[in-house]
This record gives C-alpha cells, sequence and structure tokens, in this order.
C-alpha cells in the first residue's frame, strides 16, 4: 500500500533541505510518537548520506520498542528535492520513503511524502498509522522551519 501525504511550509526550498539532510531532524519530527535509537555511536551524527546502512532501533514514545529498523538512503538530490530511502524493520518489511518539495510561490514550498508499506497482514494497520504519523511529521517539519527562521537552529 501507499501513504502519500502533502502539506505547505511557509520556507525557502533551501532553508527546508538544510534541515532534510540533518539525521538529528529525524528525532524531532518523530517525537514523541516514535524514537529512533542508533545501535552504534555517532550513527546520525552529520549529514544523511546515499549508500550507507543506518541501524537503529525504533521506540513507540519513547518506551516501547518495536524492534530494530534500518535506513538506506538510494537518493539524496538538491537538485531536483528529492530523497528517496528504503528502510525496513520488525513490523514492516517494506518502508520505502520518498520526500520531495518545490517553492510554489515566493517563500511557500509544498511536501509530499510517499510510503510504500509491505507488512503482510499488518498492512492496513500500519498504512493507517503512517497517515496520522506523517501528517504530525509535517507538523513538526513546520515547527523545526520556523525555530531555524528565528535563529534556533536546534534539531
Amino acid at each position: 500500500m501507499i501513504a502519500r501525504i502533502s502539506t505547505r511550509f511557509e520556507c525557502s526550498e533551501d532553508e527546508l533541505w538544510q534541515k532534510l539532510i540533518e539525521p538529528r531532524s529525524l528525532q524531532f519530527v518523530a517525537s514523541p510518537i516514535l524514537s529512533f535509537l542508533p545501535t552504534e555511536k555517532g550513527v546520525l551524527a552529520g549529514e544523511w548520506q546515499v549508500g550507507p546502512v543506518y541501524p537503529l532501533k525504533l521506540y513507540f514514545l519513547k518506551v516501547i520498542p518495536l524492534g530494530r529498523h534500518t535506513i538506506r538512503l538510494v537518493k539524496l538530490d538538491n537538485a531536483t528535492n528529492t530523497i528517496e530511502s528504503r528502510e525496513s524493520g520488525l513490523l514492516a518489511r517494506v518502508w520505502n520513503h520518498t520526500i520531495s518539495f518545490r517553492e510554489t510561490a515566493p517563500g511557500v514550498v509544498t511536501y509530499a511524502d510517499e510510503i510504500e508499506i509491505q507488512a503482510g497482514l499488518l498492512t492496513p494497520v500500519i498504512w493507517l498509522f503512517a497517515q496520522l504519523f506523517y501528517r504530525h511529521r509535517q507538523r513538526r517539519w513546520k515547527v523545526l522551519v520556523t525555530l531555524r527562521k528565528a535563529g534556533r537552529t536546534r534539531g
């Protein structure tokens, strides 16, 4: 199943790109619903890179373990404002995520998440969760971009 969720941000493409390429932003936008903890020190340092596998532990509400989750970026293209990852975990053997965005007016960016989900019999339930979770993430992205514009760059 495919989940597609989109929104609009008040920022430039460059402002959004700078936050998207920071792995620590993932923690901010997923919180408090999901937490991704690296299984190895330094895994989420620096910027996302195409190729390496990012091994993580996934938690629901910071306390309920959901097992291992891996993220591998296959596309990180600033020219087309596209990020694609191939992910998998205990509950979803396939969680392929594509982020795309473009400036549709000065200072306005249209942003979309598209997630391919394969989780056997749990697929419809996880698809519904993705619909809710990605709406939460997009609200958190708006907060993060606003913090950056206000001069606060914590992730």
